[in-house]
């Protein structure tokens, strides 16, 4: 009898997981609390790697071909006196040298679309209340609501990937311990026009004493506004005037578009927090994405770190849950495996993140709107920047196993 398998959270890691699972011929259940997918100012920034690895399974051209998005070749860092090219990504993939900027409201339903095609039961409305366990404490399976009945739905193995905030690490014994929080990042979104500014779609703009990242999608411009963590009080009664003037002098083609922004009130305030747990597992549980291991916006690859450790996850549980019987034992150490994996790539990537927060909150401190230096080495020695965008690369995503190809 074939395996099953719960996933918790209709994210990135959830969806993709869901469908590998699927295709790899495993019973699988995902739950999604919300209605839709409609995640506004999420992370939305597919790497090289990604894209590469979503072409192995043959998604990736269907996906950009049918799905509106827009592609970064690379990454500027503006000041009012001159622009930092730090990252050109042309020589990071041969079939796909960009980012791929596409809003989760369009990525999630439709490749939860490709798994309900290969059999994954997606049940949306359906809010996790609790682990169900069995006589040796080992988790087997969650209790649900969906409109407003409880349900119960066992499984050889739950995966947590409900987000940073995490309702199934909540219940768990799974400790979380917050490492960088300097940060606050407010949001808004104004339409893109055809004759706008041609900007690379992943821009910052900084000048003494703010900063802000403008990223391009099909139809909007997504800005985001840094300010000290925990500062919102203080933003509120200064009012949103001097957003909306940061933002005019950084791109006053966008004209009246910010006619619309007369209130703080209309943003929506993201906390940037990095966080890491204890462990990601306990017997019949994992976690994976950002309830294993919140991460920062800096460098837009959390939701690629997110995917990896669902193309890691979907590796090594699908032997285990595929088995002619399925032994437990089997199940709780392929998820130890995947922590084992991809828990060394996080941790460095959560240091950097760390590292660069810490730096973008003391260059706001000290109004230094350049890069550090390091990074202006980078912009003007030629070929530089190429190295850089060819880092994309230590997202290291493991070729999916023969039977979820062939599935």
């Amino acid at each position: 009898m074939v395996g099953s398998a719960v996933v918790v959270g209709g994210g990135p890691a959830g969806v993709l997981l869901t469908y590998l699972l699927a295709r790899g011929g495993v019973a699988v259940t995902l739950l999604e609390s919300r209605r839709d997918f409609d995640r506004k100012f999420r992370g939305d920034t597919l790497a090289p790697p990604v894209l590469d690895y979503l072409d192995t399974l043959g998604l990736a051209e269907p996906l950009l071909a049918t799905v509106p998005h827009t592609r970064a070749h690379t990454f500027r860092w503006h000041t009012p006196g001159r622009t930092y090219t730090l990252a050109d990504y042309r020589n990071a993939s041969r079939r796909h040298p960009y980012y791929a900027l596409i809003p989760q409201a369009r990525f999630l339903p439709w490749l939860a679309r490709q798994a309900e095609v290969l059999g994954a039961d997606v049940r949306m409305g359906a809010r996790f209340r609790a682990l169900l366990r069995n006589a040796d404490d080992r988790v087997c399976g969650v209790e649900y609501t969906r409109d407003g009945a409880a349900e119960r739905l066992t499984a050889d193995v739950v995966v947590a990937a409900d987000g940073r905030s995490s309702k199934v690490r909540q219940v768990s014994g799974v400790v979380p311990t917050e490492l960088g929080a300097h940060l606050d990042m407010l949001w808004f979104a104004v339409p893109r026009r055809a004759d706008d500014a041609p900007l690379s779609g992943l821009d910052l703009f900084a000048e003494p004493g703010s900063a802000l990242v403008l990223l391009g999608q099909d139809d909007t411009w997504q800005i985001g506004y840094d300010i000290p963590a925990g500062t919102l009080p203080e933003v509120r009664d200064q009012g949103v005037a001097p957003i909306v003037a940061a933002i005019r002098r950084a791109a006053p083609w966008l004209g009246d578009r910010l006619d619309a922004l007369t209130s703080v009130n209309q943003l929506t305030l993201l906390p940037v927090r990095i966080t890491a747990v204890d462990r990601w597992t306990e017997p019949g549980l994992l976690l994976i994405g950002d309830a294993a291991h919140v991460s920062s916006p800096v460098g837009g690859n959390g939701i690629n770190y997110a995917l990896a450790d669902a193309a890691e996850a979907a590796n090594q549980l699908l032997e285990p849950l595929l088995a002619s019987s399925v032994d437990q034992a089997r199940v709780d150490e392929a998820a130890r495996r995947v922590e084992e994996v991809r828990r060394p790539p996080v941790d460095r990537e959560q240091a950097f993140q760390v590292r660069v927060e810490e730096d973008s909150a003391r260059r706001l401190r000290d109004r230094d709107p350049r890069p550090a230096g390091a990074l202006r080495v980078i912009a003007t020695i030629p070929g530089l920047p190429r190295l850089v965008g060819r880092q994309t690369r230590k997202i290291r995503i493991p070729a999916p196993l023969p039977a979820i190809l062939s599935g």
